[in-house]
């Protein structure tokens, strides 16, 4: 059985409440529809059981909400699975961002560390964070991305992909993977 999509009958959008964060919303609203939604769910990016929210043009990534969580399409677009490889789980746990406010240079990074983290040399995820000398910091809109250094190692990791903040959609947080312990608000003080 593949993860199913939710069915509307029995809750609204009340379930979401609007953060305010976004500074053009208009210019911000999902553009991954329900055909998007389906080739992800072909894709076995969820494990089986997990329920995904049908489009809602008007439902925005920065709400939050005790029943749903908001994913970005962009690290799937990455081969990524949910749930992401535990290197990514602590990155996540530790910092307490919302996947949703994660932009792509992170995920990229973050595939990078967790190479470099497996590698016999580096045994342990802070000499790997050492190694990059990078912090974690905020941009405008509260999203998060990496401070590289000067001359970073980890080449074109500064690049982002066009729109990626408009392709998310919601799962249900009781049919993933410590669903109900991942953040319901975006960060908007660091704990990073």
């Amino acid at each position: 059985m593949a993860a199913r999509t939710y069915s509307q009958t029995g809750e609204s959008t009340k379930t979401f409440v609007q953060q305010n964060f976004l500074k053009n919303p208009e210019k911000e609203t999902c553009a991954f529809d329900n055909a998007d939604i389906a080739a992800l769910r072909a894709s076995g990016a969820f494990p089986d059981g997990s329920v995904i929210r049908p489009f809602d043009r008007s439902i925005r990534s920065d709400v939050s909400s005790t029943n749903w969580v908001c994913f970005l399409a962009y690290p799937f677009s990455l081969g990524l699975r949910y749930p992401f490889l535990e290197f990514m789980m602590q990155f996540f746990r530790t910092t307490a961002i919302s996947f949703a406010q994660t932009m792509p240079m992170v995920w990229r990074v973050l595939i990078v560390l967790n190479q470099f983290k497996n590698l016999t040399v580096l045994t342990s995820a802070s000499r790997t964070f050492r190694l990059l000398t990078a912090s974690v910091h905020t941009v405008p809109v509260s999203f998060y991305s990496f401070q590289l250094p000067a001359n970073p190692f980890i080449l074109k990791a500064t690049k982002n992909e066009d729109g990626w903040q408009r392709k998310f959609f919601f799962v249900k947080r009781d049919s993933i993977y410590e669903g109900a312990s991942l953040p319901v608000e975006w960060l908007t003080i660091g704990r990073v």
